[in-house]
C-alpha cells in the first residue's frame, strides 16, 4: 500500500494532453489524496521584460529549452482547457483533480510557494536527466520531493502526437476522444499539422514523454 499525501503538485505544458499525461495522472492518484495538475505559460526566461531573476538559474535554462516555438504550437487557454476537460472526462468530474495554470514555478515561485496548499509534495518520475534536474530545483527550493516507478505506462510524447497530425488513426490512439474533438473544435488541429510540417526532428522531448 503506497503513503497517501495530502497535495500532489505536477506541472507541464501539455502540448497537447495525451493518454501517457492521463496514465501518469491516473498513478499519481494512486500516492495522493488530491492531485494538483499545474498548465504552465510557454514563456522563456530570455523574453521577459523586466528579466526573470530565478531561485534555481541552472533549472531554468534547461527548461528554457523546451519552450521554444517550434514545440509550442498551443496557446495557453486552449492547453488548460484540454487539459481541464479531458481529464474530467476520463477520470470523471469526481476526481480529486484540481487543475490550474499560470507562469513557470520557477518565475514566480515566491508567489506560488504561498498560493499552492502548505501540506504538499512534488511527485516526479524516475525517468530521465530532466526529470532528476526537476526533482533537484524544487528539493533546493526547499519542498518536498518523492520520485515514483512509472513502469508499465505508456510511453507517449507531444512530438509523437504532432508527428502524427497528419494520421487520424494515430491520433485516436495517442489523444483522448475529448482532446481530440476539442482540438478540432476549436480549428487548432491544424496547428499541430502546421507544425509537424514545418518542424525538424527534434526527437522526444524530454519534459513531454509521459511516462
Amino acid at each position: 500500500m503506497s503513503i497517501k499525501h495530502a497535495n500532489v503538485i505536477w506541472e507541464g505544458r501539455f502540448q497537447p494532453i495525451h493518454l501517457g499525461h492521463v496514465a501518469y495522472v491516473r498513478r499519481l492518484l494512486e500516492h495522493a489524496e488530491r492531485v494538483w495538475v499545474f498548465v504552465v505559460d510557454n514563456e522563456r526566461s530570455t523574453e521577459a521584460n523586466p528579466p526573470i531573476q530565478s531561485p534555481v538559474p541552472d533549472f531554468t535554462a534547461i527548461v528554457d529549452q523546451h519552450h521554444v516555438p517550434q514545440k509550442n504550437p498551443l496557446p495557453f487557454w486552449l492547453r488548460y482547457r484540454l487539459v481541464q476537460e479531458t481529464l474530467q472526462f476520463e477520470l470523471g468530474y469526481d476526481a480529486p483533480i484540481t487543475v490550474w495554470g499560470g507562469r513557470r514555478l520557477d518565475f514566480a515561485w515566491p508567489f506560488y510557494a504561498r498560493a499552492l496548499p502548505k501540506e504538499r509534495v512534488f511527485l516526479t518520475p524516475k525517468r530521465d536527466d530532466f526529470e532528476d534536474a526537476k526533482a533537484a530545483a524544487w528539493q533546493a527550493l526547499g519542498e518536498s520531493v518523492v520520485r515514483i516507478d512509472i513502469a508499465g505506462l505508456p510511453v507517449v510524447s507531444a512530438t509523437m502526437v504532432r508527428e502524427s497530425a497528419h494520421d487520424r488513426q494515430r491520433l485516436e490512439q495517442l489523444l483522448s476522444p475529448k482532446t481530440l474533438a476539442i482540438l478540432e473544435q476549436e480549428g487548432y488541429l491544424g496547428a499541430l499539422t502546421r507544425e509537424a510540417d514545418g518542424a525538424e526532428a527534434d526527437g522526444a522531448e524530454a519534459d513531454d514523454a509521459q511516462p
